[in-house]
């Protein structure tokens, strides 16, 4: 590594640059406290705007180029928020009220078929775990389902 001030030209027909580093001058830092604060907040705004700004970019450019999912949210976080809110006892009527207001008929009904759909392939989504060597216990806990309905979906599969 060249620690020399004088930088020398990889080719011929460069010119040698000097390039001089003045140190800052202390006298002029933020000397209070809440100074320092503002100042440290300042860039911590400003680097927070570039990173917005990156990922707004990021996410136009993907769009135009017929990404169809720019910001790769997943699709279900949604029903995963509301599943979330609904188990908690505490939160519960509230909640029931806040859903009334921001649903209309069509999420409603939306929500509804989807949870058909996830009741009717529970039993595939249960034999599938068990065959990759999953636990009865562990698929009752990730589906929210009892130890006794898998293995009851489980016995009806070898009946069968």
């Amino acid at each position: 590594m060249n620690t020399s001030d004088d930088q020398q030209p990889d080719r011929p027909d460069e010119e040698s640059t000097t390039l001089h580093y003045q140190r800052a001058d202390a006298g002029k830092f933020p000397t209070s406290v809440a100074a320092q604060q503002t100042a440290a907040e300042k860039l911590r705004d400003e680097m927070l705007n570039l990173i917005i700004q990156h990922e707004r970019e990021t996410v136009a450019a993907r769009a135009l180029a017929g990404d169809p999912n720019p910001t790769d949210a997943d699709p279900l976080e949604y029903v995963k928020w509301i599943a979330r809110h609904f188990n908690t006892p505490e939160g519960h009527d509230f909640f029931i009220g806040q859903l009334a207001d921001e649903l209309t008929l069509d999420d409603v009904r939306a929500l509804r078929v989807a949870g058909e759909a996830a009741q009717a392939v529970t039993p595939s989504v249960v034999r599938a775990a068990a065959a990759r060597g999953q636990k009865p216990a562990r698929i009752a806990d990730e589906l929210g389902l009892t130890q006794s309905r898998v293995y009851q979906i489980l016995r009806e599969q070898r009946d069968q």
